[in-house]
């Protein structure tokens, strides 16, 4: 029994490389790495390891792999970086590697390598495997065209059940995995659809035209934004949407896995935008090019701390007069950028799915305003009361009270209304709306806590 396990398939996928231990060859005990065992680690382990290594190294590991294997990993990794990979290989390697990779990751690649060596690689490529990588390229890499495969098992409604399922037998290995079949007249028209499981139910020499769905569902055309496409296919549920021209004729389909790419490649770039980081930007990037994507924002960020220091000077007599007020004032402007950052990623995130309309900005700028008010009151009284036993002054407990009940409110109506205002004024809510956000409430909120301040305990 123990050997039936060793050699069980399973058994033998555990054999493999976890990402710490790939990076302890880095040290130049790169040959020693285990062909069989690196064949059989995540290519997206092996992806984050060959980021860390020199272009020497990158080729020395990768040509322990096959080129099924290689191009599994080069998939997984950042455009730029596999482009970079594949142009310090030998010809005949990188179209090996080429062939095996489905033509839209093929596609993503090639057009981040040199004009030269694309079109040098492309002329190497077999002749139908080029054609429909030239094809490809004509669409903008952001359109559902830039995203979708042309290799789709199509059907015709003439055929029978039983010839549908030889034909499907015969085209396994030349077209996408899908349980869903498109149906074609002579033209390519899309005229419908079934499945898998219908051809397995119906009888053999039943009609394609008698078990096909004609309303089809999550038509894509391929001008449109790849993250429409992605609405859609959370929307409709569906494991493949078709794409098609003008006159109704079936591009390409566009699948389950690529849409988790385009979800995962907008929330990454989303949330480093949010921060004023480039969306396109890689933890393994050079450094000027990640100081080229953070460097504008951090001016803007310096210039409106300025405001805030400019504000601060303003009341420097009465903080040395209550040294206590500078304590205070970092609580007051932490729980007010809080707040305000709460409801902006909500903000974003109903932008993003198309969620908030036109005609509910009024509604949630109220409501956000009572949900600051009622926050502010709840926390406003919690660090009133602690200040007032810290301090024992009852002033000072009244003035921590009433200013974060203020700034709580305005930072719920800032965090709702900055995502709008830029969307509404063409620019990208995500592109460093907190940065935005902090630059106006902190002057804000330090101008309301050291004016009630003044008021409060000196007058």
């Amino acid at each position: 029994m123990p050997d039936v396990i060793h050699n069980h398939t399973a058994a033998n996928k555990l054999d493999q490389y976890s990402l710490d231990e790939l990076m302890s060859f880095a040290d130049g005990t790169l040959d020693t790495i285990d062909a069989t065992k690196l064949s059989n680690t995540s290519p997206y382990d092996v992806g984050c390891f060959l980021e860390r290594l020199e272009a020497d190294d990158q080729q020395l590991v990768l040509r322990k792999l096959s080129a099924a294997d290689a191009s599994l990993v080069l998939a997984e990794m950042h455009s730029q970086d596999s482009a970079e990979i594949l142009s310090e290989m030998r010809d005949n390697r990188a179209v090996k590697i080429l062939e095996e990779l489905e033509p839209d990751d093929a596609v993503d690649l090639l057009l981040n390598v040199e004009i030269r060596d694309r079109e040098r690689l492309l002329s190497k490529l077999p002749k139908e495997f080029s054609t429909t990588i030239r094809n490809l390229m004509c669409y903008d890499p952001e359109t559902a065209g830039g995203v979708m495969t042309p290799y789709v098992t199509t059907l015709r409604d003439s055929m029978t059940v039983d010839q549908a399922i030889q034909y499907i037998r015969r085209e396994k290995n030349e077209t996408e995995n899908s349980d869903i079949l498109y149906v074609v007249d002579h033209h390519r028209r899309l005229v419908g659809e079934t499945s898998v499981r219908n051809l397995i139910w119906a009888k053999a020499q039943e009609s394609i035209a008698d078990i096909m769905e004609r309303d089809i569902q999550g038509i894509c055309k391929p001008n449109e934004s790849k993250q429409d496409v992605a609405m859609t296919m959370t929307e409709t549920h569906r494991q493949t949407l078709p794409v098609l021209d003008n006159q109704g004729r079936l591009l390409g389909i566009i699948t389950h896995d690529d849409v988790i790419d385009i979800l995962h490649e907008a929330a990454t770039s989303e949330m480093q935008k949010l921060y004023g980081a480039g969306g396109d930007e890689h933890i393994t990037d050079s450094v000027w090019f990640s100081v080229g994507r953070r460097m504008p924002w951090l001016v803007i960020n310096l210039l409106f701390t300025l405001i805030s220091t400019s504000v601060i000077s303003r009341f420097g007599e009465q903080i040395q007069k209550a040294t206590i007020l500078a304590a205070f004032l970092n609580l007051i402007t932490i729980l007010s950028d809080n707040a305000g950052s709460q409801v902006l990623s909500i903000s974003i995130r109903g932008l993003a799915l198309g969620e908030l309309l036109a005609s509910d900005i009024k509604k949630i700028y109220v409501k956000e305003v009572m949900k600051g008010l009622v926050n502010g009151i709840i926390i406003g009284s919690l660090a009133g009361i602690l200040a007032m036993l810290w301090t024992k002054k009852l002033l000072m407990g009244i003035l921590v009270f009433s200013s974060l009940t203020i700034n709580m409110v305005i930072a719920g109506l800032l965090g709702a209304f900055v995502p709008i205002f830029l969307k509404k004024i063409k620019l990208d809510p995500a592109n460093s709306s907190i940065i935005v956000l902090t630059a106006i409430l902190e002057p804000i909120s330090t101008m309301i806590f050291l004016h009630m301040g003044t008021m409060l305990l000196f007058r």
